[in-house]
């Protein structure tokens, strides 16, 4: 085999492996999307949330390295359509987290 090809075999599997992760959650960012969950969970049907679709602002990053991360913005559809976001904020030193509502009807597609 020459090296080229060498080279763009090694190449390819590279990017398979690159964007086999792209898409998937990391810890602190399922976290985040459980715990709205179980927050519009607990609003009861009546709220007009849909519970299986919410998704989140992913952690922060370094090079290929999760930084702890404060705040989250969570998507979560309406079942009437559209999206409410919901803000996440992380407090480590009291082991605590907030869910609130941010914005309604602020749209299903999250700011990188």
């Amino acid at each position: 085999m020459s090296s080229r090809r060498r080279l763009a075999g090694g190449l390819a599997a590279a990017a398979v492996v690159v964007l086999a992760g792209c898409g998937s959650e990391d810890a602190q960012q399922e976290a985040a999307r459980e715990e709205v969950e179980a927050h519009v969970r607990a609003l009861g049907g009546e709220s007009g949330y849909d519970v299986e679709r919410v998704h989140c602002t992913d952690a922060a990053a370094t090079w290929l390295r999760d930084v702890e991360t404060d705040v989250f913005i969570c998507a979560v559809g309406l079942e009437s359509g559209g999206c409410d976001w919901f803000a996440v904020d992380v407090d480590r030193e009291r082991g605590s987290v907030d869910v609130r509502l941010d914005a309604e009807d602020a749209g299903c597609t999250l700011p990188i």
